[in-house]
């Protein structure tokens, strides 16, 4: 073989080895977007930190990882739950400062509503201990604003007296967004 010819041969096999099939250059890979649940708060955090530390030093152990995600005024995020009964659960929710009051609430399998929070604000905390064993659903509301949320839930015995209005109450209150930025 003549030396042009495998000079040619040689940058024939140089570009078909930088393409794919078809003769084609790969394409690249955009990385997907984070999701919702991949974006953290360092507000948000330390306020369900530090809710979580008090309800465990009254007895309550963590039932799960934290639940995260964003959420638009007027929209809710649902998330499914076993319950026993005999045992009573705690469900913390903290939000970030542009979401200005945060619901939480607890249906039962039939879609009725069996409790909800009391409080006011961008956190939220409820006792729950149930009647009966099943499946419930623990539902987090964005009554007023949109923003990033955080829920955990902790479960403990039914003889232990939980109040979960002070839970928040070491928190740093949360500045609203100023006008006009």
């Amino acid at each position: 073989m003549d030396r042009r010819r495998r000079l040619g041969l040689w940058l024939a096999l140089l570009a078909l080895a930088g393409c794919g099939p078809g003769g084609e250059a790969p394409a690249e890979v955009e990385p997907e977007p984070p999701r919702a649940e991949e974006y953290r708060s360092a507000r948000v955090e330390e306020a369900v930190e530090a809710a979580s530390e008090v309800v465990q030093t009254r007895g309550f152990a963590t039932m799960d990882d934290a639940w995260r995600g964003f959420l638009v005024e007027q929209a809710a995020e649902v998330r499914e739950r076993a319950m026993r009964s005999g045992t009573c659960y705690v469900v913390l929710a903290a939000g970030s400062a542009a979401l200005r009051e945060l619901n939480v609430r607890v249906f039962d399998s039939d879609g009725g509503e069996v409790v909800q929070d009391a409080t006011d604000g961008p956190h939220a905390a409820l006792r729950f201990c149930p009647a009966q064993s099943g499946v419930y659903y623990v539902s987090v509301r964005a009554a007023a604003g949109s923003g990033l949320i955080e829920v955990r839930t902790f479960r403990g015995p039914t003889g232990l007296d939980i109040r979960v209005d002070d839970l928040f109450r070491e928190v740093a209150p949360v500045e609203p967004p100023r006008e006009g930025r």
